[in-house]
């Protein structure tokens, strides 16, 4: 057990070192509509709410997705200091959302796998 929590400890360190690359990168604003970009941030809050828990990193699932949340609002704060990028409070929302998902898959997990 504790290789396989090794292993996705490395996998949200380079997930969040990945993730936090992307965020701060010049993109082109024509090429990404709105509804994908939301549907991203999504995805990927989902995806790290998800490998920061199997990582057991933090031992409360509150922390968990406050420490996710916190890193979400805090890429913005970054964003909004970048000429190429923007903060948004959909961003954060769509972020949000993605963590409740991940709260939801995290629930049925347990429900399969007590043990872990």
């Amino acid at each position: 057990m504790r290789i396989v929590q090794f292993s996705f400890k490395i996998i949200l360190l380079i997930s969040v070192t990945i993730i936090t690359t992307l965020s701060i990168h010049e993109v082109n604003l024509e090429s990404s509509p709105n509804f994908l970009d939301k549907a991203l941030h999504f995805l990927c809050f989902t995806y790290l709410t998800l490998i920061t828990w199997l990582s057991r990193i933090l031992s409360k699932d509150l922390h968990v997705y406050v420490i996710v949340l916190a890193y979400g609002i805090l890429i913005e704060i970054v964003q909004r200091f970048l000429p190429y990028r923007s903060f948004e409070y959909l961003d954060i929302f769509a972020d949000f959302v993605g963590i409740i998902a991940g709260l939801m898959i995290i629930k049925i997990f347990k429900n399969l796998y007590p043990k872990y």
